[in-house]
């Protein structure tokens, strides 16, 4: 699910809490940890991955205890404007003056209220943060004491010089609420979110949220070193170490690690997930008129590739309730939630920028087997409602006490990127226009096929005489296809489609030369 039920926060609203950074004097109170923090703390016990493995297995046979909550009325009690007041000093970063990467710790309160511990490792040796309200400039606060009752912090974020042309450091990854992350590479801006695992997502029953309660951040990373944090993850339902590699470029990547020990059966385990928003965009431009109505987004659809090699393309629709949709790939080479459409003029809220927003690409790094990518689309009208998930679902049942092993990496990609498996190809399909007309079982569409990575347009490489489409559905039929090799250089493809059951029918798209796919295959998912 998109939110907490009864929490009064979106996951969105949540990730925007993360605020820009501020120099100002020292708040002149001296650092402290409370009795309770000190007590929580797994702390020393963690000097690397293997040692946060047992300490994982360890936590996953005893009972669950909830995580605490910041103990400020004050803190929980204030407007988002109030809240968006206090800013982190950058004088007070860890690791400023000694490395590119500087750390910025975040105060609970409004967007996420529980607490978590933080950590350094160097050469060995465990340090823990304690909290300090001083590295909170609180001129802008008429109750100071709000934020010395914190109790802690509830997440933190890493500042790194991405863009050589500033005068300042970019952010480059943030980790708060649950298990949430986002990062980004050059010129781009935030939008969807990672997390660390998902928990029963679109089931009858309420979504568990696990929550990464201990970080430790390794060493002061030297230059152009990579960024590495282990984080402690625990919920009622399971443990987890996660060890995270952060390596910031044009297209930032993360490298994932994790042994997850389940304390008791889990329905279902949703692996590498992502969310996202979408509100309107090319599978809206529905009916006669055709009204192309201004896109908003942070994603428009999710990117597969199969085992051997197969791309596929769902582009995401707005829905009127819950959707949920597996795609059926076995050892898949990757998966991800994906912005193409990267042209600033058709958004709305162009100062938004939407055209910035990433995609992310998820690489399995070990033979994922038997299982699917499952696809979540929530209907929504609000921007800051995260109504779109996409994860792994294993078909091996997780059981109580059985240990999960996962290693992935996840990219923060462009519209096209230069990788093996890179959901870059020749023949990337959008949809042209979409028609039901009066009748609901009844589809008219034309689908274009556009360049792949490189410069020569896709009709320039095909003879036509030698072109084909495959229409398949197993819930109708497709008729009256024609192609068109347009001036502009994409291909568009006309057909017609007879679904057997209007409430739902899907039907995939591809372009063939003498036989063989040039193309993605362009999957579609419409139900009344």
């Amino acid at each position: 699910m998109a939110v907490r039920s009864g929490k009064g926060w979106s996951r969105r609203a949540l990730l925007t809490g993360v605020l820009g950074l501020a120099t100002y004097p020292f708040w002149p109170v001296s650092c402290f940890a409370d009795q309770a923090a000190q007590e929580r703390r797994v702390g020393a016990k963690v000097a690397n991955y293997d040692d946060l493995i047992a300490v994982a297995e360890t936590l996953s046979r005893n009972p669950y205890e909830e995580r605490p909550l910041t103990g400020s009325d004050g803190l929980r009690n204030m407007t988002p404007a109030e809240f968006t007041r206090i800013k982190f000093r950058g004088d007070a970063a860890l690791w400023r003056g000694q490395s590119e990467y500087e750390v910025h710790m975040i105060k609970p309160g409004v967007y996420a209220n529980r607490l978590v511990d933080l950590n350094t490792i160097q050469n060995s040796q465990v340090t823990p943060l304690p909290y300090d309200p001083s590295v909170f400039d609180l001129s802008g606060l008429e109750n100071p004491d709000a934020l010395r009752e914190a109790g802690g912090y509830s997440g933190f974020k890493v500042v790194y010089p991405l863009h050589e042309e500033h005068f300042w450091k970019d952010e480059l990854v943030v980790f708060h609420g649950a298990s949430y992350f986002r990062f980004l590479g050059r010129h781009q801006q935030y939008g969807l979110s990672a997390r660390g695992i998902a928990l029963n997502t679109g089931m009858p029953e309420p979504e568990e949220f696990p929550d990464f309660r201990e970080f430790w951040l390794k060493g002061v990373p030297g230059q152009g070193e990579a960024l590495s944090v282990l984080a402690l993850l625990d919920s009622p339902s399971l443990t987890g170490a996660y060890e995270f590699r952060i390596e910031p470029d044009d297209e930032s990547r993360v490298e994932v690690k994790a042994r997850l020990f389940p304390r008791r059966d889990i329905e279902k385990l949703g692996c590498a997930p992502l969310t996202s928003m979408y509100i309107t965009g090319d599978t809206e431009r529905v009916g006669r008129d055709q009204v192309a109505f201004p896109k908003m987004h942070d994603s428009d659809g999710l990117q597969i590739v199969t085992k051997d090699g197969q791309q596929i393309w769902r582009p995401l629709v707005r829905r009127r309730g819950v959707q949920l949709t597996q795609h059926f790939v076995d050892s898949p080479q990757g998966f991800g939630l994906l912005q193409r459409e990267k042209r600033e003029i058709v958004y709305a809220n162009p100062e938004k920028r939407y055209h910035r927003r990433p995609g992310y690409w998820v690489t399995p790094k070990m033979d994922w087997g038997k299982g699917h990518v499952e696809l979540l689309e929530i209907g929504s009208t609000d921007e800051d409602f995260d109504n779109i998930g996409a994860y792994w679902v294993p078909e091996t049942p997780v059981k109580a006490g059985v240990p999960i092993d996962l290693a992935y990496s996840i990219d923060s990609v462009d519209r096209l990127v230069e990788r093996d498996t890179s959901p870059a190809v020749s023949g990337l399909g959008h949809i042209s226009i979409l028609d039901r007309a009066r009748d609901p079982s009844y589809l008219r569409a034309r689908v274009r096929f556009a360049d792949g990575p490189d410069d020569q347009s896709l009709a320039d490489r095909v003879e036509e005489e030698n072109l084909s489409v495959r229409v398949e559905s197993r819930f109708g039929m497709a008729g009256a296809t024609e192609i068109d090799l347009l001036e502009n250089g994409e291909i568009e493809v006309r057909f017609n489609f007879m679904a057997d059951n209007p409430e739902r029918a899907e039907v995939a798209v591809t372009l063939l030369e003498n036989n063989n796919p040039i193309s993605e295959t362009w999957s579609y998912l419409w139900s009344a």
